[in-house]
């Protein structure tokens, strides 16, 4: 293995050079905008549309830097959000910005990227190593993977270490970063696609002409008091444990494809080649996704200001009409409960997955079997929605407290069955899937407690558990706090980590304030003991 070369730092203050003069034209032209223009607003409700569909929102604005540490406004992030959460990114602790430029062989199944990272240490110790995953080495095996060259950091070359199978690399900082200092971070990628179901409930793959790349691209994970998150979690559960982190990202590809993607679309700049390119911005978010097919059709609905948009595959048209319906309504009724959503839309997609569905900021993805009649898909549209508030806005480790935000949004799906169609519906789904799930392992010897990480779970105790059990204490705490206080709790613990970190502790204290009880007992019950 080569030997590592020390990377160089840049102050807390990056406004130097192109990052500076970028920003100085961003103010210029977007400078107090947070209304789309007239002639971008989205479409009307429900309307079937094929091939290229409009920008549900849109704000022309050229490629952009964040501002400087310490200047909490990112006016080209403003696109991507409605005008009463414009405010939320002066509530941001100097987050990684990501800004990517990417170009797609869909023949070759290879996308060509450069990423240029802006990473701050918000820690309180100084930093003596950078760590970045490359997700897609978690692929290999199924035709996928990733290779990362030419990077620097201040301008320096720097040569990492990587660990972890190829999916982390590290970097040693000499000197260390400081606390609130930044560095900036860049690099050349490829990364192959896995054809067919690829691993990890082929989030991503190819499958069938449609393009799903989850975690396709470089990666800073989560520091805590842990150190760096950079474990390789498990073959099932989510991967991902994130900060909030803003994206800007130009994608080129052929100019029939669909592409969705976090955030909001700018602009399509079509090319003479017969590509395009698409400009996406994000306001807060823990990931950014890209999901595309030339066969994508797409309804749309209006939810108090925000596009909820259904991309289906062709023939599915009614299942499409479904999820559009389940999603907007599960939309409004998590607003009202909980807080409101921030983003300009929201995008539902159907994929080859094998998984029901799976989460993204603003983006969720639905298996295409389930538009085809399946008495699920209300179930897990619901729940996919729900994972806006627990797991994006309100984040937590995944890997290693998995239940938190699972089994909160389990219970969150049944809410929206209760506000919908009534407490018996409501009763009767809360039946389905959590008692009746729980009481079969029980019965076959497999109960255990609810807490521990991923890779702590056999992969057919996993869903029981977390999925099922973990959804009780939720509803058990209800039932000894009253209808009124446990709402009062989730919005309390909504607004105090809303884009930040949560864990189990802290969602206690939450509750223990809120409702003025110990909830020590309860918590040993239904999480740590069985």
């Amino acid at each position: 293995m080569p030997a590592l070369s020390e990377v160089g730092l840049v102050s807390g203050n990056w406004t130097s050079g192109k990052w500076k003069a970028t920003l100085l034209l961003i103010a210029a032209v977007l400078l107090g905008s947070c209304t789309p223009p007239a002639e971008l607003a989205p479409a009307p409700m429900a309307t079937a549309a094929s091939g290229l569909p409009p920008s549900p929102s849109a704000t022309p604005s050229p490629t952009a830097a964040p501002q400087p540490t310490g200047v909490a406004t990112w006016p080209e992030q403003e696109a991507a959000l409605l005008p009463a959460a414009c405010g939320d990114l002066a509530l941001l602790d100097d987050p990684t910005y990501y800004r990517l430029e990417l170009t797609l062989d869909p023949a070759g199944l290879r996308l060509h990227g450069h990423a240029d990272i802006l990473y701050t240490n918000n820690e309180e110790v100084p930093l003596h190593e950078l760590y970045v995953r490359l997700f897609p080495n978690r692929d290999t095996a199924h035709g996928g993977g990733m290779e990362v060259e030419h990077i620097a950091v201040a301008g320096r070359s720097a040569v990492p270490q990587f660990e972890l199978q190829r999916t982390a690399m590290r970097l040693p900082l000499a000197p260390p970063l400081a606390p609130d200092e930044s560095l900036e971070l860049s690099m050349d990628f490829t990364v192959s696609v896995p054809p067919g179901a690829g691993g990890n409930y082929g989030a991503f793959a190819a499958q069938q002409g449609v393009i799903a790349l989850a975690h396709f691209y470089p990666f800073i994970p989560v520091y805590d008091d842990e150190g760096w998150n950079v474990e390789l979690a498990p073959s099932f559960g989510d991967i991902i444990y994130a900060d909030i982190s803003l994206y800007d990202v130009t994608f080129t590809a052929p100019v029939e494809m669909v592409v969705v993607a976090t955030g909001t679309a700018l602009p399509l700049v079509a090319h003479a080649d017969g590509t395009a390119t698409w400009h996406f911005v994000s306001g807060p978010a823990r990931d950014f996704n890209l999901v595309l097919s030339r066969q994508y059709e797409v309804l749309r609905r209006q939810v108090d200001g925000i596009s909820v948009n259904s991309y289906y595959l062709p023939g599915d048209t009614e299942g499409g009409e479904a999820v559009l319906d389940i999603a907007a309504e599960a939309l409004r009724i998590f607003s009202r409960r909980f807080g409101s959503y921030p983003y300009r839309e929201l995008d539902v997609v159907a994929t080859y997955t094998s998984a029901a569905g799976i989460e993204y900021p603003g983006l969720v993805v639905i298996a295409k079997r389930l538009y085809e009649g399946s008495e699920r898909m209300e179930w897990v549209v619901a729940h996919e929605v729900a994972h806006q508030w627990w797991y994006n806005l309100v984040g937590n480790d995944q890997v290693d407290e998995p239940w938190l935000d699972e089994a909160l949004t389990q219970y969150t799906a049944s809410l929206y069955y209760e506000d919908r169609y009534g407490q018996a519906v409501a009763e009767e789904a809360r039946r389905v899937n959590f008692w009746d799930r729980w009481e079969q392992a029980r019965e076959e010897g497999r109960d255990r407690p609810v807490a521990g990480p991923v890779a702590s779970f056999a992969p057919e105790d996993y869903g029981a558990i977390v999925y099922s059990k973990g959804p009780l204490f939720f509803h058990r705490l209800r039932e000894l706090v009253g209808d009124r206080l446990f709402e009062d709790i989730l919005r309390a613990y909504f607004q105090k980590h809303r884009y930040g970190i949560a864990t189990a502790e802290s969602f206690l204290a939450v509750a223990e304030r809120v409702s003025g009880r110990n909830l020590d007992a309860l918590y040993r019950q239904w999480i740590l003991g069985f």
